[in-house]
């Protein structure tokens, strides 16, 4: 059952009382050692004690039968109301791995989208701070902003982050690109323009050491022509981090290996969990 509260009409116009004004999806392909806790930290740093309206989508795409099988008895616990199951058989996009379930997830009512990869965690340092509403006012009151995203260890990038004019309010950058490791959509807003640039297309992406465009490039494509802009809110009491690292510094790809992402995740457990003494720290 989708979390449902009140809440006026939004920029998709007015919404029947049962469709939720979020939809949060988190992107799932393997480890289901790093979801068991990196799905309810997401979900506890974005919901808890929120007034917006909100359902919970663990979308896997090219999981195992094995791994998926084990799925169904963890979602009451976590608070997910759908589960989806898709093989990496007929109909698969170009490019990276996960441009395949990215493209899959705008068939949707909700008029904001929020997007979370599996081997993503996030902390709010303010109780009182209302991630939800704080997305869906910035996308009222910004028409030009189709996309907000926030990774607090972005330093890592080998397309470096950059500021694209003024900040679009206190504490809000106005960025050159964004990373698919959490993103928030305006969804129509989106899907108009990624439609038009073949966004939705199985044969637009590209993944090479020498050439690369793959959907965090669509979006950043998408939030920074035409007048529009990637909001990138680094002032907001939100961390957020990918768990894992460059293969090398300056490298386009990451380890993928299970046992650093494990460790990565374990030391920001003991930084923004357990309460560490002041010195404790994270070389993000």
């Amino acid at each position: 059952m989708a979390h449902i509260s009140a809440h006026p009409a939004s920029s998709a116009g007015a919404l029947a009382p049962t469709d939720p004004t979020f939809r949060i999806v988190f992107l799932f392909h393997s480890n289901l050692d790093l979801l068991e806790t990196t799905l309810p930290r997401c979900l506890e740093a974005l919901t808890d004690s929120t007034k917006e309206s909100f359902e919970v989508m663990l979308h896997c795409d090219g999981t195992s039968p094995e791994v998926a099988s084990k799925l169904p008895a963890l979602l009451a616990g976590w608070g997910v109301d759908e589960l989806r199951v898709r093989r990496r058989h007929r109909f698969v996009a170009s490019g990276d791995g996960s441009n395949n379930g990215h493209r899959q997830l705008f068939a949707l009512r909700s008029p904001y989208l929020i997007v979370i990869e599996d081997d993503v965690v996030m902390y709010r340092t303010d109780p009182s701070f209302d991630v939800l509403a704080a997305c869906r006012r910035l996308f009222e009151s910004c028409p030009d902003v189709p996309a907000l995203s926030k990774v607090d260890d972005y330093h890592q990038w080998s397309w470096a982050l950059k500021d694209e004019g003024a900040e679009i309010e206190p504490g809000v950058r106005s960025v050159n690109r964004l990373s698919t490791h959490f993103v928030a959509y305006d969804v129509q807003r989106f899907t108009a323009v990624a439609a038009r640039l073949g966004g939705f297309d199985l044969d637009v992406f590209i993944d090479r050491d020498d050439l690369s465009y793959n959907w965090e490039d669509l979006v950043s494509h998408v939030g920074t022509t035409g007048g529009r802009r990637i909001a990138f809110p680094e002032g907001w009491p939100l961390k957020v981090f990918h768990c894992d690292r460059k293969v090398v510094a300056g490298s386009m790809y990451h380890t993928q290996d299970p046992r650093l992402k494990a460790q990565i995740l374990a030391e920001l457990e003991q930084q923004f969990r357990a309460q560490p003494a002041s010195d404790t720290r994270v070389t993000a």
